[in-house]
């Protein structure tokens, strides 16, 4: 079965429309070191018509990370129910605190796909995780381009590798600034070699894992109210600045505000 041309233009219109790990092996994970690499999109086994595979985080709540029931099963998540109401009450009263609020506790899209890494073979396909608003939207174009020219750059026997440079970006960070297709068709991998290659991606759901509400509640109490106890206070809610002391009593000022309109949520 090839890739959906009409899965991809829904999670192109999803783009367009705004809208917790586990202890798996890193080595189903892939990063691409900064410089130029050539890559090749696979069929995932358990979704050949989508390779593409939305999942939606917490980041950052209390020093962790979660999966977001509300956004992925349509389950109750209570930092979802927290978002709200900041939103709420940002709208209420057009206060920023709450819609800084809002953003730290809304849930964040990432995007995994299964690539085999040309060179590293031998390491089979990998999950490769991507930004939704740049590089996978970037893909997406590629592949919808090619598919209403009856090429799906997906295919294992005629698709079409991805030329990828990395380079670094915002904050030092590395991320793809070029992405470019192949001119010429190459096969994922000798015909007989295939199905193992397939096979060894592993299922995503194998890599994250769902964390009990009670788990969820306590990382949202101590990011809320971080001075609760005497455990790191600050894991998940200040960052150290280097700049002078302007800037650090402007980040206080905020963080104050922050700090009270939590407070004055909780009442």
């Amino acid at each position: 079965m090839a890739i959906s041309l009409d899965k991809i233009n829904n999670a192109l219109d999803r783009l367009d429309n705004k809208g917790g790990s586990n202890n798996s092996s890193q080595d189903n994970i892939v990063k691409l070191e900064e410089g130029e690499h050539q890559i090749r999109i696979a069929p995932y086994k358990l979704d050949m018509e989508m390779p593409f595979q939305e999942l939606w985080f917490h980041f950052r709540i209390g020093g962790k990370t979660f999966l977001c029931p509300n956004k992925m099963k349509g389950e109750p998540d209570p930092i979802c129910d927290f978002a709200t109401k900041c939103w709420n009450e940002y709208t209420n009263t057009n206060d920023e605190s709450y819609k800084e609020m809002f953003k730290a506790m809304a849930p964040t899209l990432r995007v995994y796909v299964p690539i085999l890494v040309r060179g590293e073979e031998d390491k089979g396909l990998r999950w490769w995780s991507i930004s939704p608003r740049t590089t996978y939207k970037e893909i997406l174009n590629h592949v919808r381009s090619g598919l209403r020219q009856n090429v799906d750059i997906t295919d294992v026997a005629e698709g079409l590798d991805l030329m990828v440079t990395v380079e670094p970006g915002y904050n030092g960070w590395l991320m793809p600034t070029t992405i470019t297709t192949a001119l010429r068709p190459t096969p994922l991998a000798p015909k007989k070699e295939l199905d193992d290659l397939l096979d060894t991606i592993a299922p995503i759901d194998s890599l994250f894992s769902y964390s009990d509400n009670s788990e969820m509640k306590e990382a949202l109490d101590n990011h809320i109210n971080p001075n609760a106890s005497d455990s790191d206070s600050s894991a998940g809610t200040n960052k150290n600045y280097s700049s002078n002391n302007v800037v650090k009593e402007e980040k206080q000022e905020v963080s104050d505000e922050i700090s009270n309109a939590f407070d004055n949520l909780l009442k």
